[in-house]
């Protein structure tokens, strides 16, 4: 029986849906059946026949495509003239462009229809109207995958980069710490984080090498932005975003090397601009919480094995010592089996960085000095140790490091922090020749506020002072060289003062200061002050400077405990510079204006102004004791407070005061018990020997009923009952007015202080209502013994 010719039918269904239609979009099929008999089809098939049919059956999948790409560009259109766009229509939009990316149309721009059709905003505007801190749907995680796709289009993401990056760290960053994400929630935060890392890897390696010096910029300053968030699991994420970026570089630059040619230490130039900042931040990171710490360490040794390997050969004459010094003081121990401190890794890398990266590795560290960062200061001084150490080495652009210091001085307060920024100006003053000073005498004038506490510290040093503008006025008129500076400025008349050799002159230079010494501004008469206790240690200079002690004197007066204190300072110079008389009469005239600092809030104040005080006293000569006698029984009963004060230093300091007082009223028994100590009896002797200034000294102590320390209230409040039995008004109306004084400290926060004021209102009480009221006033003074 012959075989019936079978028809031919080498049928097969083949979709040609796109990946984003819907199920019942499907309409658009090629169907294709099964031929019946297939046995039979495949004897009867003539291949001669077919080669028609075989072209054919090539060309569906160009179709395919062909569909995809036109529903494709159907679906971007409907949906960028929707208003509203629920999460279907947002995934389908997302879906298409991938599918766009991927088509490879040469009949298609992609280039010009990304421009034009601003698929890179429309796409990130997505992912800013998500929330920001809660991850609902897979939008985000969409977007990432889009971005990665759109890379693969050669200008779709140009100068677009780091604003979509800012976009999606902000969206992703914020989300809540992987131990706080819901069971439920987790495979989807995973899935988004996996999306993040894709999107970084396929910027990197997409990137054509014309862009990749740009891109890697945008992509690095867009992660250490997240490096000053005060949330620890933001800073772990762009940690591990910058590791990531990391590992896809030096990736990168393999497959570069091997195909194209280049080698590593170009590449490092060309495409890792900011390597020296990034480097400072690591460092920094380094020795932190675990959870930054283990990113910045692991990032740290993948960039030192890349960078020694691939800039080994390449060392410049002053880069192969350094690395030769630290193999010989072997003082760093940067290994990948040991914890390692920001000092070990900044000596570590410091060898194989050119210098402008080293300068940024110290702009980082001074930045992180700044009170609002949230670096720990003592971390930042040992890199910044590092650098102060070999400062001809890393210091190579002192402009640059004052400047940032000028921006940076008033935000650091910490007290280790600031010790090293002053050490480090200091260390670039002396290093400056004097046409870097000119300069920054022109960038930093001096009339300038937030310049006057740089130039305040420059100038603490007689050295630095000598060397800065001694140079400075050499050779032509200082006003020609400060160009820019206003004449209102203290540094003209200081370096004037400075390289004064004529008194005469250095005596018009200290008129003309006075000015100065007047400013409104406190920062000005800081710097002046500042400058004068310089001055003030060149005997001749000293002797010179009386011209200005009024002006010294009421600066005093001001506000500011800096500013009495360098005025404290001045005074006690010109006092230990003058001869004898002349420091006698200077302690005549101007002694009484001290006492008021002896009631300061900066214990420092209290202290120098009672030594200088004791000075001033132990310096008048017998001719003006009579004249001085009034000034020292007024600071008596101050002293005599001072002496109990908590701060031991201000204690002691008045227990010698009072010696010296008593030396100079030649009152033996007062002596005696001053170097004893002992207060309660010093009070006595003093109202025995004075009884007619009683009344006075109960009103110098009443303030000290308000002081803030517990001890001196205690004292006041003795004093003035002691006081009371030798005042000369023993009227009702006046014992009134003490317990009224005393009536306050009923409620004190000193249980012993409300006790002995309560005690003492009594008897006066008592006092005031008697006819024999000093025979009761007389019980005070077994109460006080």
């Amino acid at each position: 029986m012959s075989l019936q010719r079978a028809h031919r039918s080498r049928r097969f269904c083949l979709s040609v849906s796109p990946p984003f239609a819907n199920s019942d979009s499907r309409s658009n099929e090629t169907e294709v059946r099964p031929p019946r008999r297939p046995r039979v089809a495949w004897q009867a098939w003539n291949p001669e026949e077919e080669e028609e049919n075989q072209v054919e059956i090539i060309r569906p999948r160009t179709t395919i495509w062909e569909l995809w790409r036109k529903a494709a560009i159907l679906c971007i259109g409907e949906f960028l003239k929707r208003q509203d766009k629920d999460e279907r229509q947002k995934i389908k939009f997302l879906s298409s462009i991938c599918v766009l990316c991927k088509c490879k149309d040469t009949s298609l721009d992609l280039n010009t229809f990304c421009r034009e059709n601003q698929l890179a905003e429309n796409v990130q505007a997505l992912i800013d109207e998500e929330a920001m801190h809660a991850l609902c749907s897979v939008i985000k995680q969409k977007v990432m995958l889009t971005f990665a796709d759109m890379s693969t289009v050669e200008t779709a993401l140009e100068g677009k980069t780091e604003s979509i990056l800012n976009s999606c760290f902000n969206s992703v960053f914020f989300l809540p710490p992987e131990l706080d994400v819901p069971e439920e929630e987790q495979t989807l935060y995973t899935k988004t984080m996996i999306a993040m890392n894709v999107m970084l890897r396929a910027l990197v390696h997409n990137c054509p090498s014309s862009r990749m010096r740009e891109e890697m910029c945008s992509i690095f300053q867009a992660l250490l932005h997240f490096f000053h968030s005060q949330h620890m699991h933001v800073r772990t994420r762009a940690l591990y975003g910058v590791l990531r970026m990391i590992t896809d570089f030096i990736e990168k630059d393999w497959y570069c090397a091997a195909n194209c040619g280049f080698i590593y230490e170009s590449l490092i130039e060309v495409y890792f601009p900011i390597l020296g900042q990034l480097l400072g931040h690591l460092c920094l990171f380094s020795c932190g919480q675990h959870a930054t710490r283990v990113p910045a360490t692991d990032a740290l040794y993948r960039l030192y094995a890349f960078v020694k390997r691939d800039r080994r050969t390449a060392l410049t004459e002053e880069m192969e010592k350094y690395v030769h010094l630290r193999e010989k003081l072997q003082d760093t121990n940067f290994a990948c089996d040991n914890l390692c401190s920001p000092s070990d890794c900044a000596k570590a890398f410091g060898g194989y960085l050119r210098p402008a990266e080293r300068m940024d590795v110290v702009l980082t560290a001074l930045e992180a000095m700044v009170d609002s960062s949230i670096y720990d200061k003592e971390v930042a001084c040992s890199v910044m140790a590092v650098a102060m150490e070999d400062h001809a080495f890393w210091l190579s652009d002192k402009t640059q490091i004052v400047t940032s210091i000028r921006k940076n001085l008033r935000s650091i307060t910490a007290k280790a922090a600031r010790h090293c920024l002053d050490s480090l100006l200091l260390l670039l003053t002396s290093q400056m020749p004097a046409e870097e000073v000119r300069d920054l005498l022109k960038s930093s004038p001096p009339s300038d506020s937030s310049a006057l506490d740089m130039w305040e510290v420059m100038l603490c040093m007689p050295r630095t002072l000598e060397k800065v503008l001694k140079e400075l006025t050499k050779g032509s008129q200082l006003s020609r060289l400060l160009e820019g500076v206003t004449e209102d400025t203290c540094i003209l008349f200081l370096a004037l003062m400075a390289k004064s050799e004529d008194n005469e002159d250095f005596l018009g230079d200290l008129r003309h200061l006075k000015t100065y010494l007047k400013h409104p501004s406190v920062e000005m008469r800081t710097v002046v002050l500042r400058g004068l206790v310089i001055l003030s240690e060149t005997r001749e200079k000293a002797r010179k400077m009386e011209v200005v002690l009024p002006e010294i004197m009421a600066t005093l007066q001001a506000a500011s405990a800096d500013v009495k204190m360098k005025a404290l300072f001045v005074i006690q110079n010109i006092m230990g510079h003058v001869k004898r008389k002349e420091a006698s009469s200077i302690a005549v005239q101007h002694a009484e204006e001290l006492l008021p600092l002896f009631v300061d809030e900066s214990s420092a104040v209290r202290v120098s102004s009672i030594r200088l005080y004791r000075d001033m006293v132990q310096a008048v000569v017998w001719c003006h004791r009579r004249r001085m006698k009034g000034t020292v029984r007024r600071g008596l009963v101050p002293l005599l407070f001072r002496m109990s004060d908590e701060n031991q230093d201000v204690a002691q300091a008045a227990g010698r005061a009072v010696v010296q007082t008593a030396n100079l009223l030649s009152w033996n028994d007062l002596r005696e018990l001053a170097e004893k100590q002992e207060t309660w009896r010093i009070a006595e002797c003093l109202l025995q020997r004075d009884q007619s200034r009683a009344e006075e000294y109960l009103q110098q102590s009443q303030p000290y009923l308000q002081d803030p320390q517990g001890a001196l209230r205690e004292e006041a409040v003795r004093f003035i009952g002691l006081a009371a039995r030798y005042s000369r008004d023993q009227s009702e109306e006046k014992l009134e007015d003490i317990i009224r004084a005393l009536m306050p400290l009923a409620s004190d926060a000193e249980s012993s202080v409300q006790c002995l004021a309560a005690q003492t209102t009594l008897i006066l009480r008592t006092a005031s209502r008697t006819a024999t009221s000093r025979r009761s006033l007389r019980a005070l003074c077994c109460l006080f013994s």
